[in-house]
């Protein structure tokens, strides 16, 4: 098409293979039976965001295909401050997600974990993020 702009990558560089995308839907079943409507999902590039009531996993594939993750509490005000702000966590074992079944098995059962409350020593925390900023 004449004056059409180029997508950068190819189609394969940017989306799952077949096989992940069967090991990461068959992983996550439990989580939308756990969480069920009150879980949601986006999507932006690589990066994608499971939240469950203000609770957000922030996933990032990265170039060589695993993934890592990012745990983000939900806001609370910060009693020095004043400011809205949310705990950031990542695993204590720091882990990468290979999109093997294994893998997507045991990254879902992370956000199972993250989302019905525990925290250390399963996470660590790692910072806080201001939402007034």
């Amino acid at each position: 098409m004449a004056g059409a702009t180029p997508v950068p990558g190819t189609y394969d560089g940017n989306v799952f293979s077949a096989q992940t995308s069967s090991n990461l839907a068959a992983a996550t079943a439990p989580l939308f039976s756990s969480f069920g409507d009150n879980l949601t999902l986006w999507r932006d590039g690589n990066v994608v965001h499971w939240s469950y009531e203000g609770q957000t996993v922030i996933v990032a594939q990265q170039a060589d295909g695993a993934a890592t993750a990012s745990f983000v509490d939900a806001p609370t005000v910060d009693a020095v401050s004043g400011a809205d702000v949310s705990a950031i966590y990542r695993r204590t074992a720091e882990r990468r997600y290979q999109m093997t079944e294994d893998s997507c098995r045991a990254m879902v059962s992370d956000m199972m974990a993250f989302f019905s409350g525990e925290r250390e020593p399963i996470f660590t925390f790692t910072g806080a993020r201001s939402l007034d900023a």
